[in-house]
């Protein structure tokens, strides 16, 4: 007997077992009605987002790329294409290292490279008329988005949405941050750039999620769970409210469900077989409501902005005994606002703060997790270099 169809499957799967993954994969895809696959080429878009190891939770699990690759296959597929374009490291050092590579090798993916970009068109954006894409995007059928659910400091949470920002090749990803530094506009864009992928079916790894300082620095949280939604926005909708964050309070998430449902009336998405209500998520360490900072701010006298603005907003924290010097922090910075000194021995990062947008950019390549979000109303060590 077929399962129940709905607006987001959300089943229940503790473990990266093949067996399992196959079987959780197929069932989510019937609930959430997956388009036909036969005689497809399609694109696979998990997150890459740096060159770490599976276990660390940064990436898409590997066993899970390789479980939808291995669906696609059963129903059909002609052509499959797997790729990413992670902001800061080469494509390829990041692949091997998460383990997708092999995954896609063993399994009769083909990795794909996102040199080639064209304009993408977005109809009816609110920050966008076009976007420059992998070309990839204007060749392909469909594209299967496979987001890992992880906390992340410029947005709170990420998920489907935000995973489709890595089909703008490169660092092409910073100019974005620099023309849209507040978070609210940002997020507009996000939701103008996803919502213009016309065919679009997501898959979310929510097996091993990841809480506290993420998207790159955070904890593995063992969620066990899998969702897969034709729509982005109620597939984000849902699985935020499974670690325990309320949708409205995430400005991009409540303007993608706005514009999906075309009201400012929200009817919640149905989930088969789970509710959310039956998720267990204690202890999963949440951040602050970015949004909501904002709006505490403006609300105070403008005379007491400033002052209240060192206090309230959150801000990159460099902490020199874990730094390892690397310098990733500074090449990913679209606004330039960072340097390396060098001192004792000791690698210590100086920032101007009157120039940094908060992009959070350095937080999430910093390999060595030497970078957090923290409110830093009095800098001493990060006292800015004269010049920057």
């Amino acid at each position: 007997m077929k399962p129940e169809r709905a607006d987001v499957a959300l089943i229940r799967c503790e473990s990266y077992e093949a067996e399992k993954l196959d079987k959780t994969i197929e069932t989510c895809a019937e609930i959430a009605s997956l388009p036909d696959l036969q005689g497809k080429t399609i694109l696979i878009k998990p997150n890459v987002l740096n060159a770490s190891p599976a276990s660390k939770a940064v990436t898409t699990n590997p066993a899970f790329v390789e479980a939808v690759i291995r669906f696609a296959k059963s129903r059909g597929a002609k052509e499959i294409l797997v790729g990413d374009s992670p902001g800061w490291q080469p494509v390829m050092l990041a692949a091997k290292t998460s383990g997708i590579y092999d995954a896609v090798q063993q399994s009769g993916g083909t990795w794909a490279d996102f040199r080639e970009v064209s304009p993408h068109p977005v109809k009816e954006g609110k920050k966008l008329k076009n976007i420059p894409l992998t070309s990839l995007v204007e060749e392909v059928d469909l594209v299967i988005n496979l987001p890992k659910l992880k906390n992340h400091g410029l947005m709170t949470y990420t998920g489907a949405i935000k995973n489709l920002f890595g089909l703008i090749p490169g660092t092409a990803k910073s100019a974005m941050h620099l023309q849209y530094p507040a978070v609210i506009d940002f997020g507009e864009m996000l939701v103008d750039l996803a919502l213009s992928i016309p065919n679009c079916f997501t898959f979310m790894d929510a097996i091993i999620a990841m809480d506290g300082q993420g998207p790159g620095s955070g904890t593995p949280y063992s969620l066990g769970i899998v969702l897969a939604s034709r729509s982005v926005a109620k597939l984000d909708w849902i699985a935020s409210q499974c670690v325990g964050y309320d949708p409205r309070n995430i400005s991009y998430i409540l303007d993608a469900m706005e514009r999906t449902s075309g009201s400012a009336n929200i009817t919640e998405p149905s989930t088969y077989p789970l509710r959310v209500s039956e998720i267990e998520h204690s202890g999963f360490r949440r951040l602050p409501y970015t949004s909501k900072l904002g709006k505490r701010l403006s609300a105070i006298p403008r005379g007491l902005r400033s002052l209240a603005g060192k206090l309230i907003h959150l801000r990159p924290i460099f902490h020199k005994n874990k730094c390892i010097g690397c310098s990733a922090c500074i090449e990913i910075c679209p606004a330039k606002v960072l340097l390396l000194d060098r001192k004792n021995g000791s690698n210590i990062i100086r920032i101007n703060d009157k120039l940094c947008i908060t992009c959070f950019c350095c937080h999430e390549v910093c390999p060595a997790k030497a970078i957090t979000v923290g409110r830093a109303p009095v800098r001493i060590v990060h006292r800015r270099l004269p010049g920057l």
